[in-house]
C-alpha cells in the first residue's frame, strides 16, 4: 500500500522537474544559437556581426580599432573568429544578457563565445548610456573597447579553458580584459595615486568601473614585467597587491610572492 501510495505522487512531482528542465535547456539553446532572432548580418575579417537593426558601414572602422586593441594581447592571434551581437533594443539585451538591461557588453565565456552589446551607434563609435546622464569613463572606453574587452573574455576562456575561467579571480578577469580593452590608455602613477586617496572611481562596488581591476593587472604586467599567462599560473592575492601599492615604494618582489 505504501508504494502504491507514493508512486503517483512521485509522477506529480516529476513533471514540474521536467517542464523546468526543458525551459533551462531551451534558454541555453537560444543563448548558444540567436542567429536567428537578428534581422541583419554582416562579415568583416575576423569578426560576424549580427544586428536586430540595419549595420551602419562604420562598423568596418570600428573593428579595425577594436582588433588593434585585442592584438595588444599576447593570447590574441589572427586566426581567431569573433560573433558579435548588437542587441538595439532593452528587452533583446535582457534576454541575451541574463536579464541584466544596464551591461555595456556581456559574453558568457563558460557557454558561449557569443558576445552582445548594448544599444550601440556605431556611427560615432559609442554605445548609449545604460544610465542617466553621461556614460562613466566614456573617453576611455568607446564601442571598440566593449567590443574589445568581451572578446578578451572570449580569449582567455580558450587559453584557459571555458569551465574554469569562472574559477580564477574577479580582479584578474576584468582587470586584464579591461586593460586589453584600453591598449595602453591608462596612466598606473595616477591611477596609484587615486588608490592611496581612496578614490571611489578605484572601487568597483562604488564605481561599476574595472579601474582597480586595471590597476591590479597593468601594474603587475608594466611595471614588474610578469606576462598574463604568468600571473593567471599563480595569481597573487588582490589584498596584498592593493596592500603593495599603497606602500611608499610599491616593491615587485613582494606582489610576486603573495
Amino acid at each position: 500500500m505504501i508504494t502504491l501510495h507514493w508512486k503517483p505522487r512521485a509522477r506529480i512531482l516529476r513533471w514540474p522537474g521536467l517542464c523546468l528542465g526543458a525551459v533551462v535547456m531551451s534558454y541555453f539553446g537560444v543563448l548558444s544559437y540567436p542567429q536567428p532572432a537578428f534581422a541583419y548580418h554582416t562579415s568583416y575579417r575576423q569578426f560576424d556581426v549580427w544586428s536586430d537593426r540595419p549595420i551602419d558601414a562604420g562598423i568596418s572602422t570600428v573593428l579595425d580599432d577594436a582588433t588593434r586593441r585585442m592584438s595588444t594581447s599576447e593570447l590574441y592571434s589572427s586566426d581567431q573568429k569573433f560573433r558579435v551581437f548588437f542587441c538595439n533594443a532593452t528587452w533583446r539585451l535582457g534576454l541575451y544578457a541574463l536579464f541584466q538591461t544596464k551591461v555595456g557588453g556581456m559574453v558568457y565565456s563558460w557557454l558561449t563565445p557569443n558576445i552582445y552589446i548594448r544599444n550601440s551607434v556605431i556611427a560615432e563609435n559609442r554605445i548609449v548610456s545604460p544610465r542617466k546622464g553621461p556614460m562613466r569613463d566614456a573617453a576611455h572606453r568607446p564601442l571598440s573597447y566593449f567590443i574589445a574587452h568581451e572578446a578578451t573574455h572570449v580569449m582567455q576562456a580558450r587559453a584557459f579553458g571555458r569551465f574554469y575561467l569562472p574559477f580564477y579571480p574577479t580582479w584578474l578577469n576584468e582587470g586584464y580584459a579591461d586593460y586589453v580593452g584600453k591598449a595602453g590608455d591608462f596612466d598606473i602613477a595616477d591611477n596609484i595615486r587615486l588608490l592611496k586617496a581612496n578614490d571611489p572611481a578605484l572601487d568597483y562596488q562604488q564605481s561599476r568601473l574595472y579601474r582597480g581591476y586595471h590597476l591590479d593587472v597593468a601594474w603587475l604586467m608594466d611595471t614588474c614585467g610578469m606576462s598574463i599567462r604568468s600571473i593567471y599560473a599563480h595569481p597573487p592575492s588582490e589584498k596584498e597587491i592593493i596592500k603593495v601599492l599603497k606602500t611608499e615604494n610599491p616593491n615587485c618582489a613582494l606582489a610576486r610572492t603573495n
